[in-house]
């Protein structure tokens, strides 16, 4: 019941995140998931659909976060549910991933969260929602989003201490350059808040330019971006905020997703491709809990508010077929996109009562599953 390469699953999301590693996708024109929504369309600039958040910093790579704390002693989510709604429905394809890249946020509760029969899925203390498995198959889901909740704790905990650490010997450079900015006499006694609109001022003044093609980091990677080349994807900005804010002493993370969409939809679902693969980062306030921060909105606002990322030209073959009518080519691929994504909801409707009367359609009076298997094969 599925076309060939239904079997092999492509994904822009991984559990760790290296400088470079976003970039490298983002002239994969695959589609991730489509969204359709019950009501009114958001923003480009608020869809943001979560997956791996990544806590853990050797110098080159994030990875999600073993606590050093007892369970007592850690973070909750505390997920606070403010402002209106958003009901919607996706449809995900296969991804080999045991995480479903939700909106931002989708709550634990029966009248919100994702159902996927057959399936356990669990909301972690991160907000990520985790599968028991790999995404194998396409999948559709429907679930609950408020855009405004927030999450975490609102009052320091022990836990967070994980969230500022630092590797060892690790861009010494950019650690001078956050104590000499908390010296700043209006920054002394800041709070997060501040201390964070101050690092943005500096990316949108500093020079910096959100590229594709930033070449390669070696060494001290962070102090190299942050101080000499400026020139990076939103890997590149997000991993450098994150070590900057830690710097300051404040609790601070990597959130990797998606972001954005088409601009127009097709056959009413807005597709978001592996190249909206994106990265931004979390900052915790005391009094607030888990604030949202995309350095990339400081340096390309353009990306986030429109919901377009970056593409690398096309190559020889693509881009004579969109020099002799670019219209053409992108009427073919949407027509291609139309036809498959109506194919496959068919597929994901087509349950086993719908299956079994199909047999019974064949002369079977009372099909079963072993006279499905006997038709198929």
């Amino acid at each position: 019941w599925g076309l060939p390469q239904d079997a092999a699953g492509r994904t822009g999301l991984s559990g760790s995140l290296r400088l470079g590693g976003v970039a490298s996708i983002a002239e994969d024109d695959s589609i991730a998931l489509r969204v359709r929504f019950a009501g009114a369309v958001p923003e480009p600039g608020t869809l943001y659909f979560r997956g791996p958040v990544l806590s853990t910093f050797d110098g080159r790579e994030w990875v999600r976060l073993v606590p050093s704390f007892p369970v007592a002693l850690r973070p909750r989510l505390d997920m606070e549910l403010r402002g209106p709604s958003l009901r919607y429905e996706m449809t995900l394809e296969p991804s080999r991933l045991p995480l479903l890249p939700l909106l931002e946020l989708t709550p634990d509760r029966p009248d919100a969260a994702p159902q996927l029969d057959g399936w356990l899925l669990t909301l972690r203390p991160d907000a990520q929602w985790q599968a028991d498995r790999p995404l194998n198959d396409r999948v559709r889901v429907q679930a609950t989003a408020w855009p405004q909740a927030r999450h975490g704790p609102t009052a320091k905990v022990l836990g967070l201490r994980d969230l500022v650490a630092l590797p060892p010997n690790s861009n010494p450079r950019t650690l001078q350059w956050a104590a000499q900015l908390r010296q700043r006499p209006e920054l002394a006694g800041a709070d997060a808040h501040t201390l964070a609109q101050a690092v943005l001022a500096h990316i949108r003044s500093g020079g910096y330019t959100y590229t594709l093609e930033p070449g390669t980091y070696t060494g001290d990677a962070i102090d190299e971006f942050w101080l000499d080349r400026k020139l990076g994807f939103c890997e590149h900005f997000a991993s450098a905020f994150v070590v900057v804010m830690r710097a300051l002493d404040v609790p601070a993370r990597i959130v990797t997703g998606y972001q954005g969409a088409d601009a127009e939809p097709q056959d009413g679902y807005w597709i978001v491709r592996q190249r909206n693969a994106h990265a931004w980062a979390e900052i915790w306030q005391e009094g607030t809990g888990w604030r949202r921060v995309d350095p990339t909105a400081a340096v390309a606002p353009e990306r986030i508010q429109r919901g377009r990322s970056l593409t690398r030209p096309p190559g020889l073959m693509a881009g004579a077929v969109a020099s002799i009518d670019p219209a053409l080519a992108e009427q073919m691929r949407k027509a291609w996109e139309t036809l498959n994504n109506r194919w496959n909801q068919w597929v994901l409707n087509y349950a086993q009562g719908q299956q079994l009367d199909l047999l019974r359609a064949l002369g079977m009076a009372q099909p079963s599953w072993q006279d499905l298997l006997s038709v198929l094969t």
